[in-house]
């Protein structure tokens, strides 16, 4: 449910700093101004230790400009608030929107008045828009209403640190953001939850804004969603962290739930049928396969110089991989594996192969990872002569011994295993082992 607007104490800021365990913390006001037109500004009203304050951006980057020609609108929905639909086609890796958010603070439990006033903080009109967004949280548990919609809507984003809080705990550099329109979408009105996200954000802190970008494509008319948790974990974990966190129960394909809602109003989780049992193992199955596939599976670093390893072997692997996370709907990983692909093509100087998986991590990359698509991008113009190692592997192989006796058809007496080990360790007779 939204927050009443009229629920937060009006004057002025009556406080201006408190303290949670050993963390001191202070109001603080950043204020962008639009490059194209001065008179419009973007408050993002702060909390935060005062040593971070001088390691924000100097100069401030400016307030980012409305999305243009908008891919998406909020619709209200049947039995989830508002959501966020597709208006168009949007290929994966584009962006969908970007956006300051309006609060900054720790992760660490206050007071109900610094809650109050950092929403205070915020003008007339932006405050309106943020005690309109989902609070999940009842007065019992966080008697401030802007504490109850951090505690629904806050999203992680990472800080620069000085180094005198190197020993203070990771517990001290847990920072999140309030987005009032990449939250405000669906599911009580905040951006619609899936184990198997089509849009994921991604925080600059050098812009001071998140993007929300496309993961996979999406069709016109489809519903836009990101996770809420980490999805490698299993379907029963999931849906308690987010029963616990959100009170909502989870009813994406990968968790098979049907939502019911008790006496008291909360979503209770419903018993799978049989088939749904079997369709949840399988694919907690296959989402733990993903967990650890970089640890049980060959990568491109060590198999780029093991000639004794098939030239397919991390090719095939990826792949495979690649199928997983279509099945999953875990996108977000699919980087990882289209990059390493992209490499093999480029060391067995293949170049056809090379520019269709480059391209492909060329258009997943530009939000998600700029210096990756900025490498890509400029090896994709010329590979050949752009990539150090290309063709490396392919090299080695027309350089081993007789190869070009055995091109010509010739008898060649390969070396045996006793020799290759004698070559290898520089032994000359079964004495000097």
């Amino acid at each position: 449910m939204a927050s009443n607007i009229s629920s937060l104490p009006e004057g002025p800021v009556k406080n201006n700093g408190w303290t949670a365990g050993n963390q001191s913390y202070v109001l603080h006001s950043i204020s962008l101004t639009s490059s194209s037109n001065p008179q419009n500004k973007t408050v993002i009203s702060c909390l935060l230790n005062p040593a971070l304050i001088t390691l924000l951006p100097n100069p401030l980057p400016p307030a980012q400009p409305p999305t243009q020609n908008p891919s998406f609108h909020v619709l209200s929905t049947s039995n989830k608030g508002f959501g966020m639909f597709a208006t168009r086609d949007i290929p994966a890796g584009e962006l969908i929107t970007n956006e300051h958010p309006a609060l900054i603070l720790p992760a660490a439990s206050l007071p109900k008045e610094a809650y109050d006033e950092i929403g205070m903080q915020l003008p007339k009109k932006q405050r309106e828009i943020l005690m309109t967004m989902a609070n999940s949280r009842p007065l019992e548990e966080c008697p401030s209403p802007v504490e109850g919609i951090v505690r629904t809507n806050a999203l992680a984003l990472d800080l620069q640190f000085p180094k005198s809080m190197e020993n203070d705990g990771p517990s001290a550099k847990l920072y999140g953001g309030v987005y009032p329109l990449i939250n405000r979408c669906n599911h009580r009105t905040f951006l619609y939850h899936s184990c198997g996200p089509n849009a994921a954000v991604k925080w600059n802190l050098a812009t001071l804004s998140s993007s929300l970008y496309a993961l996979r494509a999406i069709r016109a008319g489809e519903e836009i969603h990101k996770t809420y948790v980490n999805p490698i974990l299993p379907r029963a974990t999931r849906v308690a962290t987010l029963l616990k966190n959100y009170r909502f129960l989870c009813d994406c394909p990968w968790c098979c739930n049907v939502p019911s809602t008790s006496t008291t109003g909360h979503s209770e989780m419903t018993t799978p049928s049989p088939d749904q049992s079997a369709q949840i193992a399988v694919s907690d199955n296959n989402r733990a396969l993903l967990g650890k596939w970089v640890f049980t599976h060959p990568g491109y670093l060590k198999w780029s110089t093991d000639l004794c390893r098939a030239d397919d072997v991390v090719i095939s692997a990826h792949t495979e991989a690649l199928a997983l996370i279509e099945k999953e709907g875990m996108q977000g990983l699919q980087n990882l594996f289209i990059e390493e692909i992209a490499m093999c093509y480029a060391i067995l100087g293949d170049e056809i192969e090379f520019q269709r998986w480059g391209q492909k991590l060329l258009r997943l990359s530009k939000i998600e990872d700029p210096a990756m698509a900025a490498k890509f991008e400029d090896w994709l113009i010329d590979p050949v002569h752009k990539f150090k190692r290309w063709a490396w592997r392919k090299k080695q192989r027309m350089q081993r011994p007789g190869r070009k006796r055995l091109d010509k058809g010739e008898d060649v007496e390969l070396p045996i295993a006793d020799d290759i080990f004698r070559s290898l360790f520089q032994v000359d007779s079964d004495d000097d082992l």
